[in-house]
């Protein structure tokens, strides 16, 4: 098995969104029998409007392109706000909490990492060239960089890798990289200790 795999835009697999209102490009997901660990998508948001309820999820939002939106979580009484605002922005809230969506000028695109909250927790970070990624923790269920533009890796053993915008590259093993060109997002997702 190689160290790693490079999934295209072209090959991920259309969702329709739970709430009917959209689609979803579904990079990588994966159930067992406790029903849905995490799933990775990447989503067109159109219009304002009431996100998925996704109970007993724990969702990071990462903004790709647009100009922003705002995210209104209701808990009981509680309120609180996330803004984003410029391109690798980030939102983390619960999937179960009531979110309202309001676009500030126009389409966004952004990509959701959802995990299941009892026993599965995701580290996302936001990376530009140069830096070094460290990728592979103990209990890692999911290791993987998504290129938000074109993206030149170095890897050990491998050399550099081209990674074309909007791919990710998802690593099976302990390894290191260096981010030579572009931008992207480090995903490890774990098991919870």
């Amino acid at each position: 098995m190689s160290d790693f795999i490079i999934i295209e835009q072209s090959h991920y697999q259309k969702m329709p969104w739970k709430n009917g209102l959209g689609e979803t490009l579904e990079i990588q997901c994966q159930e067992d029998i406790n029903g849905l660990r995490f799933r990775i998508s990447q989503a067109s948001v159109i219009e304002d409007g009431v996100f998925s309820d996704f109970n007993g999820l724990h969702r990071t939002l990462v903004l790709l392109s647009g100009e922003g939106m705002t995210l209104e979580h209701k808990i009981d009484a509680s309120l609180s706000i996330s803004r984003l605002e410029k391109p690798l922005d980030i939102a983390r809230f619960s999937g179960g909490e009531t979110t309202y969506a309001s676009l500030k000028n126009g389409n966004i695109e952004d990509l959701n990492i959802m995990v299941r909250d009892k026993d599965t927790r995701a580290d996302v970070t936001t990376h530009s060239a140069p830096c070094s990624l460290s990728l592979i923790t103990n209990n890692t269920v999911f290791c993987g960089f998504y290129g938000c533009e074109d993206t030149e890796l170095e890897m050990k053993n491998h050399g550099k890798l081209q990674l074309k915008a909007h791919s990710m590259i998802i690593f099976n093993q302990n390894a290191s990289a260096t981010l030579h060109q572009g931008r992207g997002i480090l995903i490890s997702i774990t098991e919870r200790n």
